[in-house]
């Protein structure tokens, strides 16, 4: 007990979490609190309670990088035809059943095309956006009317890896996106996009399961079930990652210990190009406004991050806005 005591003291890092199903995010974030015993933790995107996956926390002084992180994502889904419901997933009120046994596999793919690319999607009116300072979901509870406003997202590949057909046919497709895309709109919105033979009148779609098989750099099969976490701290074993390993799609710089001593007191740190030139890893002519770079000592220590502000013509940089690990 002592040994996991001294693993949950002052922890700081990346934990990549296996979210099961029937839970909240909410809840999971909880649970973390709980094991490591801090209040201090953050997730690096909501998956809705039928959603399993991996699900980024943040802990300590990594909550400070959650919006650094690499922010697309992978899913895998099955969508089901023939059926709405109120929430567009099938823990919601059943809305309508049009069964569609003549489907194909031919037809329901030929509709993928225009989910790719940047899209204006119309979120699930039982959402956690807000409208007038209220959730999307506590005003669908109070049977509220009101317009969702579509949200430009960015789809960046959908495959269909399965079709069954039947009455009411399903489909399982890997999804790549960028943030704020919801799979559960794309599920209905495929759907309404199938027409009944001779009617005007759609098909409907919602999303029966959904998985999210990666985050940024954090991958499915390196996601940790609760039971495995505490297993692991038992044997004295830290399942948490570093920051740094968060953050290495960032590109870096290495600062001289002066520029090092003036960017821990919050001083301004200028750059010239030739201080820089040898570790720096891009060119100096990639650098851009508010680029993020990853901050190292001369003895390769990682430090944190900083933003790259006011780009001179005389080839020099400042750097200003930043976070530490420490």
């Amino acid at each position: 007990m002592a040994r996991l005591r001294r693993a949950r003291a002052a922890v700081s890092g990346f934990l990549n979490v296996r979210k099961p199903a029937g839970v909240t995010s909410h809840h999971c974030v909880a649970v973390v609190r709980k094991i490591f015993n801090t209040t201090e933790v953050g997730h690096a995107g909501t998956l809705d309670p039928m959603a399993t996956g991996v699900l980024v926390m943040a802990m300590g002084r990594a909550t400070k990088f959650l919006q650094y992180l690499v922010s697309d994502k992978e899913y895998r889904g099955v969508v089901r035809f023939g059926v709405t419901t109120s929430t567009d997933d099938i823990t919601g009120d059943m809305l309508s059943e049009r069964p569609a046994p003549w489907l194909t596999e031919e037809t329901v793919s030929s509709q993928l095309p225009k989910f790719i690319g940047a899209i204006d999607q119309i979120p699930p009116k039982v959402s956690a956006l807000k409208r007038d300072g209220k959730r999307y979901y506590e005003l669908a509870r109070a049977n509220k009317d009101f317009d969702v406003k579509p949200r430009r997202v960015q789809i960046h590949g959908i495959d269909l890896l399965q079709f069954t057909g039947g009455e009411f046919p399903e489909a399982t497709i890997d999804v790549s996106c960028g943030a704020g895309t919801y799979i559960r709109s794309i599920a209905r919105e495929w759907g309404e996009g199938l027409l009944l033979p001779s009617s005007t009148e759609y098909v409907g779609g919602t999303l029966v399961s959904l998985e999210r098989t990666r985050s940024g750099s954090f991958a499915f099969e390196d996601s940790l079930e609760f039971d495995t976490i505490r297993s692991q701290l038992e044997a004295g074993e830290s399942p948490v990652c570093p920051i740094e390993d968060g953050v290495r799609h960032l590109p870096c710089v290495f600062l001289s210990n002066e520029a090092v001593d003036r960017w821990f007191k919050g001083g301004v740190v200028r750059l010239r190009e030739q201080e820089v030139q040898s570790s720096l890893s891009l060119p100096f002519e990639a650098l851009t406004h508010e680029m993020t770079l990853r901050i190292y000592d001369p003895t390769a220590r990682f430090l944190g991050v900083s933003q790259v502000e006011q780009l001179h013509p005389s080839r020099k940089f400042i750097l200003r806005k930043r976070a530490f690990i420490e």
